[in-house]
């Protein structure tokens, strides 16, 4: 059972995509913390960003107690048609995006990154399970574990930033927890949503599944 772990980020960039097309289940970690200025509520779209306007000044709060201010789904339709409208496939892909984005009725955050996962997820063709746990009791290493122990997991894709706190002592708890570690082999074309890239390329998955070229 492979498994990945990521907070539900909105509409996010490729690298998200590749490690849940290569798991089994995918964790949707919606009881992480709120970064005031990270991805969970702001998007890269045409290189500059989109970002959801919030219901106060949350911050270093679960993200599934965050509420986003009505509108929000016309501010994000607006802001993609003006990025993406003479795009190649705005007229099918892009409005599928915009349909997806309007039939969405909740205004709590995670709720939202997580109907709009679901939504671009079978657009791609994507089959991993998405599951979100109960509020890990852990933090920080041994969080990942716990929840990786819930789920039944086998083996853990990661994307490379988690090498610096995993290092040689995780390595070691993986060992001992019989869980395989594995680090994500996708190349970056784009850190923008992938929106850009549905609308931009003939084969979206072709550009999600590319990976390093071999040392």
């Amino acid at each position: 059972m492979r498994v990945a772990i990521h907070q539900p980020d909105l509409l996010p960039w490729t690298g998200f995509w590749f490690k849940m097309a290569h798991t089994d289940r995918f964790v949707l970690a919606v009881h992480d913390q709120l970064q005031k200025h990270w991805v969970q509520r702001r998007v890269m779209m045409r290189d500059s960003w989109v970002t959801l306007p919030l219901v106060g000044k949350p911050h270093l709060v679960p993200i599934n107690t965050v509420e986003v201010k009505p509108g929000w789904q016309e501010h994000l339709v607006r802001s993609m048609e003006g990025r993406y409208r003479n795009a190649k496939h705005w007229r099918t892909r892009g409005l599928e995006v915009v349909e997806l984005v309007r039939s969405v009725e909740t205004h709590n955050l995670a709720e939202i990154n997580v109907e709009l996962i679901r939504g671009v997820q079978r657009m791609l063709g994507i089959d991993a399970e998405l599951v979100v746990t109960d509020p890990p009791q852990q933090a920080g290493l041994e969080r990942v574990l716990e929840v990786l122990q819930e789920v039944g997991a086998t083996s853990y894709l990661s994307g490379t930033g988690a090498r610096d706190y995993i290092r040689d002592e995780g390595e070691r708890r993986f060992a001992e927890l019989g869980i395989e570690l594995l680090w994500s082999e996708h190349e970056k074309t784009t850190g923008d949503s992938i929106v850009t890239v549905l609308v931009d390329h003939d084969d979206p998955m072709e550009v999600v599944l590319r990976r390093h070229a071999p040392a």
